[in-house]
């Protein structure tokens, strides 16, 4: 459930703005409105803390030693400006390496000579130039030509000019600093440095870094509303919210302090922060939202029952396979062994449940490794539902038509949500609207299974649940008071309505996806089974059989899990959501507190 919040505004007395803020910090339980801080302090804290998420962004991560006290900042600091002076110098190495380059390219087609030659040449007389012509070029007469490489038309050569001549038209080759075997030598001497600097980088540590970069963090933080609090006369004020059930320890520090408070409810136009509680059976689903990084509105519906209970449908169905789910069972309670001493892992237990679901659906589907010979067996066979078994082709329609019922059931549940919330909304008639779309998605069922399944003809009653449904949302969902008023605004979306009832129809096909996924699942287990049967029987067969084996239902096991992140997430934070009408605008309660708290 959302916690319930209340808004708070507090002032205080400016001399004393340090030392509220200080107070509000150790009791760690006010989520301040954003505010903008300014001032040279602000932007010195800044520009030192993103010198310091340079230099750790070049540093590998490292597995983390624990307690390693008050970061030293200053340490930190030096050790940044050292690693951003190798950057620098690195930056450097790599723009001579690509200067270097580019000149090698230009000098290669006239191979390895020592340009000091022909310095040394000019020194004594005689001026040898380096030039590229064509065939149609035209050189002094009397020139003498010494080739070095044609190509196509275009001819490379040394020249030698008649005395008299002092220019001519063809164009002459720069000469280049070193020859061609000293930049080699030079680009391996700057290699050497890039490789010696970056390990000179690298030896330094991460940790102390991020250490550093959280005490930034929390310093700019405490900044930021330092200088961005508002200030009238010689008081400060601030606005924040705070779960109704800790309002007591800030009503006390306030009178303590001598702080003014005002308490009220969040209006409809505040930002007010989510706060999730759950009971821990239900809270174990938190890791996938943290994952998905979605958090509902304050104002929204909590989604984490019906999302843990159709996920662990979904997630079931998707992988399919109880050897799976035996095989994640058991890393999940190896895992949760492990772990028994740094205290129970919420997502170890919701994998565990998972798990247990998917050894279920796949015992009453009789899909072991998609092989039929193990679902035979008689201690494992007693399980099966034969009308759901995977290996009975009849039973295709059957798991279709079961997926149509979980979606109408799921999307029902949504507009059954919504009726009874709306209940303690005015107007109460709006509520009904929500009535109106469960008919239509309960009629909108038969026409799904008369279509896709070739079911029918579908009932006539279920004709007037649709068009009932239809006429019932467009009379009442804009019902705002006036009752004639509403009937013309919800007529006047009648486009948008009709459209919204096709998405409706779509939703319910949507739930297909759960047979199509776990069929191909097993589709493909069955391939992997047959081309492991068909090795030969001597030892490299043997041995060939077990490695396809293992890389075959490895890569189908990763493939499920994939699916169930694009197929079993999506159901409910898509079709369900959708037909809750949440838009996943919350803002995570972060309470100002102090950053060992936070860690």
């Amino acid at each position: 459930m959302i916690a319930k919040m209340k808004k708070i505004s507090l002032i205080s007395l400016e001399s004393q703005r340090e030392k509220t803020l200080k107070q509000l910090k150790k009791l760690g339980l006010l989520h301040l409105e954003e505010l903008e801080g300014t001032g040279e302090v602000l932007d010195t804290l800044q520009k030192e803390k993103n010198l310091l998420e340079r230099a750790m962004f070049q540093l590998p991560a490292k597995k983390k030693r624990g307690k390693t006290g008050e970061p030293d900042l200053q340490k930190a600091l030096a050790v940044a400006e050292s690693i951003q002076a190798d950057l620098e110098e690195l930056r450097g190495y790599h723009d001579s390496i690509d200067r270097l380059g580019k000149e090698y390219d230009r000098v290669n087609p006239w191979g390895d000579f020592d340009p000091s030659i022909i310095g040394e040449l000019a020194g004594k007389g005689v001026h040898l130039k380096l030039v590229e012509f064509t065939d149609k070029s035209v050189l002094p007469e009397g020139t003498k030509i010494f080739p070095v490489r044609s190509e196509k038309s275009l001819t490379r050569a040394a020249i030698l000019l008649p005395r008299e001549v002092e220019s001519f038209e063809v164009a002459e080759f720069p000469l280049p600093e070193y020859s061609l075997s000293a930049i080699r030598e030079k680009i391996g001497e700057t290699e050497e440095k890039i490789k010696t600097l970056k390990k000179r980088i690298e030896e330094n540590d991460r940790e102390p870094l991020e250490n550093a970069v959280h005490e930034y963090e929390d310093r700019i933080e405490f900044e930021t509303y330092r200088t961005g609090l508002g200030v009238k006369d010689s008081l400060i004020y601030l606005t924040g919210y705070i779960p109704t059930k800790l309002i007591t320890p800030l009503k006390d520090t306030a009178s303590k302090e001598g702080w003014g408070l005002l308490i009220r409810d969040p209006e409809e136009q505040d930002p007010v922060p989510t706060l999730v509680e759950n009971p821990k059976a239900v809270s174990i689903i938190q890791p996938v939202f943290d994952l998905l990084g979605t958090i509902p509105g304050y104002r929204e519906f909590d989604i984490s029952f019906f999302f843990l209970l159709f996920f662990t449908l979904f997630f079931a169905m998707i992988i399919g396979d109880a050897g799976y789910g035996l095989i994640l069972l058991c890393g999940t309670v190896f895992g949760l062994v492990k772990s028994l001493r740094k205290g129970i892992n919420p997502g170890l237990v919701l994998l565990a449940v998972l798990s247990l679901a998917t050894l279920g659906w796949g015992a009453i589907t009789g899909t072991w490794f998609g092989s039929q010979t193990l679902a035979e067996l008689p201690f494992l066979s007693w399980a099966v539902i034969p009308s759901i078994s995977s290996f009975d082709p009849r039973s295709n329609d059957v798991v279709q038509y079961l997926c149509f019922i979980i979606g109408t059931i799921h999307l029902s549940v949504a507009h059954l949500w919504n009726f009874f919330s709306g209940l303690r909304k005015k107007p109460v008639i709006k509520a009904f609207a929500q009535l109106g779309w469960l008919s239509m998605v309960l009629g909108l069922f038969y026409l799904v299974l008369q279509l896709v399944l070739g079911i029918g003809p579908m009932p006539q009653y279920a004709l007037y649940m649709i068009l009932g449904g239809l006429a019932a949302v467009l009379v009442l969902s804009e019902q705002e008071g006036n009752f004639f008023k509403g009937i013309f605004k919800g007529l006047g979306n009648i486009m948008p309505i009709f459209l919204d009832s096709i998405g409706a129809f779509s939703d319910i096909i949507s739930y297909i996806r759960l047979f199509a996924v776990g069929l191909a699942s097993v589709e493909i287990a069955k391939s992997f089974n047959a081309m492991a049967s068909g090795m030969d029987s001597g030892v490299v067969g043997i041995i060939g059989g077990i490695l396809i084996l293992l890389l075959g239902h490895s890569l189908n096991l990763a493939m499920g899990a994939l699916s169930v992140i694009v197929h079993g997430v999506r159901l409910n934070m898509l079709e369900f959501s959708g037909h809750l009408g949440m838009e996943w605008t919350g803002i995570p309660y972060k309470p100002f507190e102090e950053r060992k708290k936070r860690s």
